[in-house]
This record gives structure tokens, sequence and C-alpha cells, in this order.
């Protein structure tokens, strides 16, 4: 009796013993959450598919290799509509899933309409997509992995004073103002010519024969055109119609291929800057690319890489926290002193702003190449 008690005591043992092991490794391996709120459906949500696209593609690999210290990553993805509502609702929704970072969003405006609300609720915001300086310098829950509109204005009077330009027209699209009107003031701030900014809201009737009029008026050397890559590409076509031979100039709001099959003939020898170069020389991004294409059927565009390497830095800095927290992840994002990227090193200076180059890209034969760097 004594024998069979003992060894149904020791069987309960063993069985309890497993249990709590088991329970042990289900903590283990419990999932570390990414969120990602982007356009998806609202006016331009093109874009916000090559940012998932890219997204998704870097949380199969890194899981494929076996996760963050054990444990795999999990994308939540909400689509903000590009509205103030739905920006506020897919953040919401996301804190609320206990994400201790978001990727977002798309636009500047949809950015500092999320920030507020993101890090007040103890979660990073972190993007590859907004370059406003009302965002910089701050000492906060935000890092971002594209340079500001300081470095973009520098770049651009560079350009300008290089080419000889003494009068330039501006096209801002006032459905971004935060970024459009930014950087039209950060350019000033280094360029001693002429500038001629020209409104209009690519989210309302667009009446093209009184913008293109009023773009040719002061007879600019150089057109830029502050627009998403629909606007620039219509843009581009209007003005050569109308016989402009000056330069065209844009962002890499624009830098994707639906550039080239919007604006055609029209975008050849149009320049774009940017801090991403349109092929890089390294094997992972020719990993990267192929597996796009065979992926999702599309080419890599600036925005997929963007999106990728954004997944890649977020996870080389979880590695180093004992809990992925924001707090956790704001530290180590200080701490590792360079990132070493599909698109190159990448440093963030103490606010969690990025120090990377700016290179002039053009459009020659239908294809995008990298002129070289300008800052």
């Amino acid at each position: 009796m004594h024998k069979q008690r003992g060894a149904l005591l020791l069987l309960l043992i063993l069985l309890i013993s497993q249990i709590l092991f088991l329970a042990g490794c289900d903590r283990r391996k419990e999932p570390i959450k990414i969120g990602l709120s982007i356009n998806l459906s609202g006016h331009g949500g093109t874009a916000g598919e090559y940012i998932r696209d890219g997204a998704m593609l870097a949380v199969e690999d890194i899981n494929k290799k076996g996760g963050i210290n054990g444990h795999p990553l999990s994308l939540l993805i909400k689509d903000d509509k590009n509205t103030d509502e739905g920006i506020l609702q897919a953040d919401r929704e996301l804190i609320a899933e206990g994400v201790p970072v978001i990727i977002g969003h798309t636009y500047s405006e949809a950015t500092l309409m999320a920030y507020p609300y993101v890090t007040s609720h103890n979660t990073l915001l972190f993007t590859s997509f907004t370059g406003t300086t009302q965002l910089s310098g701050k000492d906060d829950l935000f890092f971002r992995t594209c340079v500001d509109n300081s470095t973009y204005g520098r770049a651009l009077s560079a350009l300008l004073g290089k080419r000889g330009i003494k009068t330039v027209s501006f096209l801002l699209d006032m459905s971004n103002p935060s970024f459009a009107t930014d950087y039209v003031e950060q350019t000033r701030n280094y360029y001693d010519g002429h500038i001629a900014p020209i409104q209009f809201n690519s989210q309302k009737t667009t009446d093209w024969k009184k913008i293109i009029e009023a773009l040719l008026d002061p007879r600019p050397d150089a057109i830029m055109l502050l627009t998403e890559v629909t606007m620039t590409g219509v843009a581009a076509q209007k003005l050569r119609a109308q016989g402009f031979k000056g330069d065209l100039i844009a962002t890499l709001w624009a830098q994707t291929p639906d550039l080239i099959r919007y604006g055609g003939k029209a975008v050849e020898d149009l320049t774009i800057i940017t801090f991403i170069s349109p092929r890089y020389q390294n094997p992972h991004y020719e990993v990267i690319s192929k597996q796009v294409q065979e992926r999702f059927n599309k080419p890599v565009t600036a925005r997929t890489v963007r999106a990728y390497e954004a997944i890649q830095i977020l996870t080389e800095a979880c590695k180093q926290c004992k809990e992925c927290t924001a707090q956790e992840l704001k530290k180590a994002l200080l701490e590792i002193a360079r990132f070493d990227g599909v698109m190159g090193p990448v440093r963030f200076d103490a606010f969690g702003d990025v120090i990377r180059p700016i290179f002039e890209v053009r459009i020659k034969n239908g294809t995008f190449f990298n002129a070289g760097q300008i800052l």
C-alpha cells in the first residue's frame, strides 16, 4: 500500500513538473508584438501596401532565424485610412493589444496626429516616413529612420546652387501640410534664390490650368514638386505639355516605380532628393529584391526597403532588452552605436533623429539611378 502511494506521489510530482515545464516553455515562446499603423485604403493607399509588404517580409525572415531571443515576432497591422479618426482608432487598437512600439504613419500629418496619443500611452512611435521638423530634437518616445526636412532643405539648396538655379517654384500638396510647408521653410534657411510657393490639395478638386499657370508665372529655372507619386506624375506631364524645359525635382514621397507609370516621358531626367539609393551593392539587398518579386509579384521600392529596415533595427534593439518595453527599446536604440541595415549603416542622435547621407537620384531611360551624394 505504501509502495503504491509512493509511486502515485512520484507520478503526481512528475506530472506537475511536466506541466510547470511546459508552461514555462510557453511563456518563453510568447510572441513579441510590433504594431504597424499605415494608410491602406485612404487616399494614396498604394504607398501603404509597399510598406506592409516590406514589414511582413522582414518579420518572416526574422522568425525563420529563430525570432528575438527565442520569441517569435508578431506583426499587428492596422489601416489608419489616412483620416484623423482612422489614425487614432488604429493606434488605440494596437495599444490595447499591448504593443511596445508602433511603426507609423505614412504621412507627416498623420504622424503628428498620432504622436501625442501614442507617446502618452508609454508606447514608442517609430517611423521611416515622416520628415517634419516639428518632431526633431525632442527627448521623447519618437524615433525615425528618415532624415528631417532641415536636412532636405540643406540638400536642395546645395543642388540648386550647383546647378546655378536662381528661381524655383514649389508645388505644395496641402493634404500633407506639415511636410510640404516645412520643406519650403527649411529650404529658405539655406537658399538665397527666389522661391515661389503654389498650394493645392490633392484630396479636393484640382484646377490644373490655374496651378500650371501659377507655377510658370515667375519664369522658374526649376520646379520642386512636394507631391505624392500620382500628383508628381500628373504635374510633370502638364508642365512639359506647356513647354517647361527647366529642372523638375521631387521628393522621396514620389520615389516608387509608379512615378514612371504616371509620368511617362515627362519624368525623364527628373531628380529626386532622397536618402534612399535605387539599388544597394550588398547580398542582403539582392535577396530581398528577389523575395519581394516572388512573394508579392512586385518590384522592390523605397518604401518596401524602409519598412524592412525598420523591422531589422527594432529587432536588433529588442535583442538587447531584458523586456521589450517602450523605455527599454528607447535605451537600446540610443546605446547601440550603429545598425548595419539593408540600406547601410544607421545611427541615431541623442533625440532619436537619424544621421544618414542624402543622394541625387535621377530617371534616365525609364530607370532610377544614383547620380551621387549631395550631403
